[in-house]
């Protein structure tokens, strides 16, 4: 494995990392909303991404790419 091939596995793993944390946290600010009856502007900025996700998802379904890896279950959670 050569010196390029290492960094691009650090780069992956990171990336990968970074989408875990955002989906928790993005879980964590969904099950709040579930549990406080009481929108907030913090409540309509997580389903305006839910929305703009579960709209990604459907333009890269048409073009048959392959769609993000939690964005399926945002689309399952609408």
């Amino acid at each position: 494995m050569g010196d390029f091939d290492v960094q691009d596995a650090r780069d992956l793993l990171a990336k990968q990392k970074a989408e875990v944390a955002q989906h928790q946290q993005l879980i964590s600010k969904m099950k709040r909303i579930a549990q406080n009856p009481n929108m907030d502007k913090e409540d309509y900025e997580v389903m305006d991404f839910l929305k703009t996700a579960a709209a990604r998802q459907e333009k890269a379904k048409r073009l048959g790419l392959q769609p993000g890896r939690f964005y399926s279950l945002f689309i399952l959670l609408l």
